[in-house]
């Protein structure tokens, strides 16, 4: 028997705590489980881990509902993977299935120190795991561009600079080879959530 061809797509997302990264990503995997994407679209969209897609899908229809977010994850550096398959099989397919993981770095470890060794450690793995993605996104908080309407850009320079201080303070456990960063996601992507409040 043949070995399934599986196209591996790694994704990162970045963000303040509290920015929409659950949000975002309940959203997705939320709506793919609705009857009316699976009328109009020839895949599926699987959890490959059952528990985090019913979490996810119950946080969607929390949302959908009755406009309740979802709890929040406190310093949970977690990763979510989904299959995307075509539910007929073609010859002249080149993969049989597409996994997309979905890498959420805790937006606390950018505001506040780490409470100790162990902790440090973990925050420099979660962030160079995170810099083998595919592609990145950067979330903009759209409550907070409302917070600061007239002065956006205080809000937005605050960001990137706590998100570049994030770096620069892992610099030594980041760099390994010869100083540089070899592996790195080739396209980042700021992306501005809660865009219903704006």
């Amino acid at each position: 028997m043949q070995r399934a061809r599986i196209l591996d797509q790694q994704i990162a997302v970045f963000g303040e705590s509290g920015s929409g990264k659950t949000v975002l990503l309940s959203s997705f995997y939320g709506a793919t489980q609705e009857a009316a994407f699976r009328k109009r679209n020839l895949f599926d969209v699987v959890a490959e881990d059952i528990g985090q897609g019913t979490r996810l899908h119950r946080n969607y229809l929390g949302m959908r509902d009755s406009a309740t977010p979802p709890s929040p994850t406190h310093f949970a550096a977690t990763s979510y993977s989904f299959s995307l398959k075509l539910r007929q099989h073609r010859k002249e397919q080149s993969v049989d299935a597409l996994r997309l993981t979905w890498h959420d770095y805790p937006g606390e470890w950018f505001e506040q120190s780490v409470s100790g060794p162990e902790e440090a450690r973990r925050r420099v793995e979660t962030f160079r795991a995170l810099l083998g993605s595919d592609v990145a996104f950067l979330l903009v908080d759209g409550q907070k561009l409302i917070d600061h309407a007239g002065e956006e850009e205080r809000y937005l320079k605050s960001l990137l600079g706590n998100f570049r201080n994030g770096i620069l303070s892992m610099r030594d456990g980041l760099l390994r080879d010869k100083g540089q960063l070899i592996q790195f996601p080739r396209i980042w992507v700021m992306a501005l959530s809660k865009v219903d409040l704006l």
